[in-house]
């Protein structure tokens, strides 16, 4: 039988998004795959995002593996405001914003305040924050083309994850890193590949 217009559109639009979106990006201090509320991954720049408003803003470059966290100068309030333009987005969020945040650029060893996982427990030192491919090997209960709302897909994952039954991944449509964007979270870490 004969595929009308509508049909092949439908397999070629299907095929280039499936491609579009078969490289994902995750933010971690250390190459990590671990959470005990799933693992996020989304667009580079809703990791790098992410990443930042978790532990800083590097006063240069950006988290590429290669810098000790406790050991790389972070942006303060001035250098920030320029980053903004520069980078195109609010970076002023999390740990960039909070009260004891220094004028001039500091070293994480030097601020009062300390970088913490979702968990509470301290961002080590001697870390080495990075933000890499990955690709979503596992079953997913939706696709890119029908996503969840964040919340949405965020609260089921957690009730999941309790009850101890967390089978899939959800699609989501991004409202705070890189927002509007399609992210994903997934169980655990045997959904992901990542990409060398």
């Amino acid at each position: 039988m004969k595929k009308n217009n509508k049909q092949r559109l439908f397999e070629i639009m299907t095929k280039v998004n499936s491609d579009f979106y078969s490289v994902f990006y995750h933010g971690s201090t250390d190459k990590n795959l671990n959470s005990k509320r799933g693992i996020h991954v989304g667009t580079k720049l809703a990791a790098t995002q992410a990443l930042q408003a978790r532990i800083g803003v590097p006063a240069n470059g950006e988290w590429n593996g290669t810098k000790e966290y406790g050991k790389t100068l972070l942006a303060g309030k001035k250098t920030l405001e320029k980053k903004r333009i520069e980078l195109g987005y609010y970076c002023d969020t999390g740990f960039n914003c909070g009260k004891d945040l220094p004028i001039e650029d500091y070293y994480p060893t030097e601020r009062k305040e300390r970088a913490v996982y979702s968990d509470g427990n301290l961002i080590s030192f001697n870390s080495k924050p990075i933000i890499f491919p990955v690709k979503i090997i596992g079953n997913m209960t939706n696709t890119p083309n029908n996503p969840y709302s964040d919340t949405k897909a965020n609260s089921m994952m957690l009730r999941n994850l309790n009850m101890g039954n967390a089978k899939s991944g959800y699609y989501y449509i991004n409202i705070g890193e890189d927002e509007g964007s399609i992210s994903a979270v997934v169980p655990d870490k045997s959904f992901l590949k990542i990409i060398k």
